[in-house]
């Protein structure tokens, strides 16, 4: 194992050592989206908050062709404001794992604006990390053009590791935080057999 790959499962197996939570969400699209469904699990992989989230506008149907998450579906569900207070409470002052942390964030802030429910910081808010780069460095599938690693989606990391689907659907924020937690697993399993 390279030093990079070597930094990342030790990375994890640091991660594994204290209490965390793992966050993920599903969203109406990629640029200007809003949550529709957002998960919290803590680091035993209890489930804090899963829940789908009623956004301002419809779900696009590309959005709905990925994760399967319907106008129908979120029609009942509280909105970002509400739910929002809930994520806040969940995730003051601890560390958060999350896997493409930059757009869960992103997401976030978006749907503040979206719900009307006024700017959280949330950078400031917790301690976040990146599952997906320190999981690109542990891949090591370096890229000289962008002179980085290639981030892995998820479900491609799951693969590479042999990871079975959740029971949670591969495409809900639930199966996503599961599936996090099991690559910070595999991870640290790594780092052991190092050492």
């Amino acid at each position: 194992m390279d030093g990079d790959a070597l930094w990342a499962a030790q990375w994890a197996a640091a991660v594994l050592q204290k209490p965390f939570v793992i966050l993920d969400t599903e969203t109406t699209g990629l640029n200007d989206g809003e949550i529709c469904e957002i998960s919290i699990i803590d680091h035993t992989g209890a489930v804090l908050l899963d829940t789908f989230v009623k956004p301002s506008r419809p779900i696009p149907l590309d959005a709905f062709k990925i994760h399967g998450i319907s106008d129908a579906m979120v029609a009942n569900a509280p909105g970002w404001a509400a739910v929002g207070v809930t994520v806040e409470r969940l995730i003051g002052g601890k560390q958060v794992i999350v896997y493409n942390a930059q757009y869960d964030r992103r997401m976030m802030h978006q749907s503040d604006e979206a719900s009307g429910r006024g700017y959280t910081n949330w950078g400031k808010l917790a301690n976040w990390d990146c599952a997906m780069e320190a999981y690109a460095k542990f891949w090591g599938d370096w890229d000289d053009y962008h002179r980085s690693y290639r981030w892995q989606r998820l479900t491609t990391a799951c693969e590479q590791q042999g990871i079975p689907e959740p029971e949670a659907s591969a495409h809900s924020a639930l199966g996503d935080c599961l599936r996090t937690l099991e690559v910070l697993k595999v991870m640290a399993k790594a780092a052991e057999e190092e050492s």
